[in-house]
């Protein structure tokens, strides 16, 4: 039995387990996902889950002679109390084809053990009965089932997708697992009594998070169960072998060189010629690249291992892969363990990827399609109208991008210099095209260069001021910090974790922080303002929060009030709700420091502190210019801390162009699912079906207007529709306080439906909220929706909003294009790609005035990042060359037609190729295309194989490249010696190999070899 730290630990070693030791039963028991002291229960998924592996459990230890048993779980799964082991004696209800079935009995029975009917089943726990067919999400299944009926008996049982409701396979049986799990009693047994005489191995922190669990169910009093304390695992680990936690070296990082193929190479060759053991250990995908990849190179011939122990019991020399995705490799005694994401970084399928920030907030940039207005960098505005074939030299045909100017005239622009080709963002009826031969697009040019780098001076002037100040070194007593940080009733998300140690140490180093905090709405971002004022106000200064609405500050008031008790910490809060002789003393006790933490509006900036250090301004999006300067101005070396979910335009820029640092929390919280949207107009009958599902699993919905004068009509339309609903009213026109008081008692569970203006867009926390109806969504913007739309499904149910227009009204194009966008945009993390969007459309303007249009909306937003980018790096004082080296190989690759037949797709394949900047990038890029198109053809081989060179070569400063049947010359930019071994002469300034090599691929290989030999001799 392993006792992981968290939920993510557990979920991906009971992943890797079961490939390293297939003959073994493995079974993963998640912790619950509610917290202790919870009304809401876990969701039937989690429940589901839970209940399928304690059955399994027990049903596996009754069999003779059975396989060995791995129990993986979390410190907080082996603190709860469960019922005993033979409470999952029961079977749970089970189809199977041809037998009989009562279709009425049926769904009783469903109901019975707590499925939910519903009109849509996509969610675990939700059933739906039509006519002689059942729709079925199991709570422990991947997918629904559709089952159908004809005569009384079952005829098929299919696997659907739940987004597309489409059938996946047949299946001949299904068990349907509970969606209740059994009481816990007086009788209760702890979870290391579900697998009796077991190892146990735990994490190192698993002691840490059951005290945390402990402690958690301690302040929810008798709302919550009994827990498996310190002293109950004592007494079990007493009596059980306790498998100590395995020290190894970690293995060496290989995607941190520049060749991490040939460094990987040189190391399995090293430890194989030692007498060693060579196991590559990743996905499926990610194996089957490296397969190729060595087949190519003739270093090494793996052999496919099934299990662990096949690559122990393998004779030395052996180069064994093993399918199991792991983080990191390893090394020991006589045994070399690599990792697939050792030598790809985060693009390796480890069941926990990680992108950088920056990676995140640039994620669209550089994409291309047919039918898009570009900017060429030397030709200006034209637009994409397809691929036509090009000859240059002696080197075969091949593809390049076809851009049409002004008059119809049209530019063939090579695939390779499709880095010089900008997405210009704007409708293509709303532009004017340039002329072909570029004269109309060079003097705008000029002057925009000239205003950019007039910015970037402004902009390097104003990092230069901000990083020779020095601010107040926070660095509290590190126990108190972390007995604080221990209050937090989650497991922190990655992107949380590095966010929060950012933040920390940048509190720490005596420089002004200014960070930049985006997360999607829901995705933890408090959690780092809290963290952070922790820091703060443990160190004995003081922090304010800065919040849009009086909501939010009444919410995080709550919030930090609790998570602040016992440390000795004053929080207080400041707002227009605050009666006269409340803001007196507050403001007493700033100006003396007997506060800590200050929470409100704009009104904290006419406060005065004693040790102000910390600024936070939450929804970040929602101040106005004015409010943030007033903010900042309260302090000319305080740190300040952002946060936002959309961020303006402005603001995106200076995280992009690296005035302000950023942190990105990309990665939901466990529970977050998406939320489903979709666009339609009005009809009585979907608005009352939606309130009514949500009212059928106690759940809480909102119905938004855009003004104010809507709210009467709609209110009496819902009276009519749901008249047994509960409806709450909030909008502007109501008192402050009464508005407060709406929001806050439909978030504690008085109501079924609020209905209120967007007015609830800032903060609004209602965590049994899942459905939300938007009438005339037209009149709103997407940055809004998208806020709106986060209000939404923020508890372990998945969310919906139904964005509506009126059916007599005649919708513009562009408006419908808009809400399309919010529907298209409906993944997790989409706040990111809903900013670039709205940058698109918006433009960023000046970065250090207000303007939200200029020179950006002339060469639309990719271009003016791309040349802000430079122009800040050479006012900076950097060098900056933007240079390709020229190549001649007598072969240049392609993307075929009969591969890939959409124009299209090549299109955007072809630019996305020529913005990567690095070779592992190709690889990456040449795995993803293998997996979506199949094996890849001579010419698209052929085609990565150039764009390798062309990288290798930059990074070698090679100018130029002639390789002929009778050598490879390599021109460089400045003098090079030629590495020992590689067969180089210097000769009038190049360096050649007098090689005759005939077959232009093979010849293709040499020369990057030659490549890979210079940079590794440098």
């Amino acid at each position: 039995m392993l006792v992981a730290s968290d939920e993510q630990r557990a979920e991906a070693v009971a992943a890797a387990l079961q490939c390293a030791a297939p003959e073994a039963l493995v079974i993963h028991c998640p912790s619950t996902d509610a917290l202790p002291g919870e009304t809401a229960p876990a969701s039937p998924a989690n429940v589901g889950r839970r209940v399928a592996a304690l059955r399994l459990l027990r049903q596996t230890q009754a069999i003779a002679g059975r396989q060995k048993i791995a129990l993986v779980t979390t410190a907080e799964a082996a603190t709860c109390a469960y019922p005993p082991p033979s409470s999952f004696d029961a079977a749970p209800p089970a189809l199977t084809l041809g037998e009989q079935l009562e279709l009425e009995t049926f769904a009783a029975a469903l109901e019975e053990i707590g499925y939910f009917a519903d009109d849509r089943v996509d969610e675990p726990g939700e059933m739906a009965v039509r006519g002689l067919v059942v729709d079925l999400f199991p709570a422990d299944a991947i997918n629904p089932v559709r089952v159908e009926v004809e005569d009384g008996r079952i005829i098929s049982i299919r696997v659907y997708d739940p987004a597309t409701q489409v059938a996946i396979e047949e299946i001949k049986s299904i068990e349907i697992g509970r969606v209740f799990e059994p009481p816990v009693a007086d009788d209760w047994v702890s979870l290391f009594d579900h697998l009796p005489g077991a190892a146990i191995a735990s994490d190192p922190d698993a002691s840490r998070r059951r005290d945390r669990f402990v402690s958690l169910s301690l302040d929810a009093g008798g709302r919550s169960a009994p827990v498996a304390d310190r002293d109950k695992w004592d007494e079990v680990l007493a009596d059980r072998e306790v498998v100590p936690t395995p020290i190894a070296e970690d293995g060496r990082r290989f995607v941190e060189s520049r060749t991490p193929l040939r460094e990987f190479n040189r190391a399995a060759k090293s430890t194989l010629d030692e007498g060693g053991k060579v196991a590559v250990l990743g996905a499926q995908r990610d194996l089957r690249f490296f397969n190729r990849r060595m087949a190519k190179a003739g270093a090494f011939e793996p052999i496919t291992a099934h299990s662990w122990r096949e690559i122990k019991e393998a004779p030395p020399g052996t180069v064994s892969f093993l399918e199991m995705p792991i983080d990191r490799g390893w090394s020991q005694a006589g045994l070399l363990i690599v990792a697939a994401s050792d030598l790809l970084g985060g693009r390796a399928a480890t069941g926990s990827e990680t992108t950088t920030g920056l990676d995140v907030l640039n994620g669209g940039t550089g994409e291309i399609h047919l039918g898009d207005v570009v900017i060429h960098e030397d030709f200006g505005i034209g637009r994409v109208v397809g691929l036509g074939p090009i000859t240059a030299g002696d080197e075969e045909a091949s593809d390049a991008i076809v851009l049409e100017y002004a008059g119809e005239t049209r530019r063939l622009v090579p695939t390779a210099d499709a880095d010089r080709i900008w997405r210009y963002g704007a409708e293509a009826d709303a532009v004017t095209l340039d002329r072909l031969d570029g004269s109309s697009w060079e003097k705008r040019r000029i002057a925009i260069d000239t205003a950019i780098a007039e910015s970037a001076r402004g902009l390097a002037a104003l990092a230069a001021e901000r990083a020779s100040r020095s601010a107040v070194v926070i660095d509290p007593d590190a126990a108190a910090y972390e007995r604080f940080a221990a209050g937090f009733p989650f497991t922190e998300t990655p992107d949380q974790a590095r966010a929060i140690a950012a933040v920390r140490t940048e509190l720490a180093a005596g420089k002004p922080m200014d960070r930049l905090v985006v997360g999607d709405v829901g995705y933890g971002k408090t959690e780092v303002a809290i963290r952070a004022a922790a820091l703060a106000a443990l160190a004995g200064q003081q922090v304010i929060i800065a919040a849009p609405t009086t909501v939010l500050v009444r919410q995080h008031l709550e919030s930090f009030r609790r998570r602040f008790e016992g440390t000795g910490v004053v929080v207080e809060g400041l707002s227009r709700l605050s009666s006269a002789a409340e803001k007196k003393k507050v403001k007493a006790g700033l100006a003396a420091g007997t506060i800590h933490v200050a929470i409100g509006t704009g009104a904290l900036a006419g406060a005065t502190y004693k040790d102000l250090a910390l600024v936070v301004i939450d929804e970040e999006q929602r101040f106005g210019a004015a409010d943030k300067a007033k903010l900042r101005g309260l302090s000319a070396d305080c740190h300040m801390l952002t946060l936002t979910a959309t961020p303006i335009p402005r603001t995106l820029q200076t995280a992009l162009v690296g005035l302000q640092q950023v942190s990105v929390i990309a990665t939901p919280p466990a529970r977050r699912q998406p939320i489903r949207t979709s666009v339609g107009v009005f009809e009585a009958s979907t608005v009352r079906t939606a309130l009514l599902r949500e009212k059928g699993r106690s759940g809480q919905s909102f119905v938004v207007v855009s003004r104010i004068e809507d709210m009467e009509p709609m209110a009496k339309q819902l009276a009519q529709l749901v008249p047994e609903l509960r409806i709450r009213e909030a909008h502007g026109k109501m008192a402050a306080a009464d508005i407060d008081e709406a929001m806050v008692q439909f978030a504690a569970g008085d109501g079924d439906v609020l209905l209120a203006t967007n007015i609830i867009e800032a903060g609004l926390d209602v965590p049994r909220a899942n459905t939300m109806i938007v009438w005339r969504a037209d009149r709103f913007g997407l940055s809004q929706l998208h806020q709106l739309r986060g209000r939404v499904g923020r508890g372990s149910r998945r969310g919906q909003i139904l964005l509506l227009t009126d059916p007599e009204a005649k919708i513009a194009d562009s408006t419908l294009k808009r809400l399309r966008t919010l529907q298209a945009f409906d993944r997790l993390g989409a706040g990111f790609a809903i900013s670039a969007r709205d940058l698109d459309l918006r433009g960023a303007g000046d970065l250090l005035g207000d303007t939200q249009a200029g020179h950006m909306k002339l060469i639309g937003v990719d271009l003016y990042q791309h040349l802000l980018e430079s122009a800040l790096r050479t006012a900076l004082g950097e060098a900056v060359e933007h240079w390709t080296p020229e190549l001649h190989l007598g072969v240049s690759g392609s993307l075929p037609e009969s591969w890939i037949p959409e124009a299209d797709v090549r299109i955007t394949l072809y630019s996305r190729l020529a913005r990567i900047t690095q070779p592992s990038e190709v690889d990456d890029f040449e795995a993803e295309i293998h997996d979506r198109f199949g094996a890849l053809p001579p010419e698209a081989e052929r085609l990565l194989e150039v764009s390798r060179v062309r990288m290798l070569a930059r990074l070698a400063e090679i100018q130029r490249i002639d390789a002929g049947p009778a050598a490879i010359a390599l021109t460089p930019r400045k003098a090079l010696s030629p590495p020992d071994g590689a067969g180089l002469e210097t000769s009038g300034g190049r360096l050649v190999l007098k090689d005759a090599i005939e077959n232009p691929d093979e010849r293709l290989e040499r020369t990057r070899s030659l490549l890979e030999d210079l940079l590794s001799a440098a």
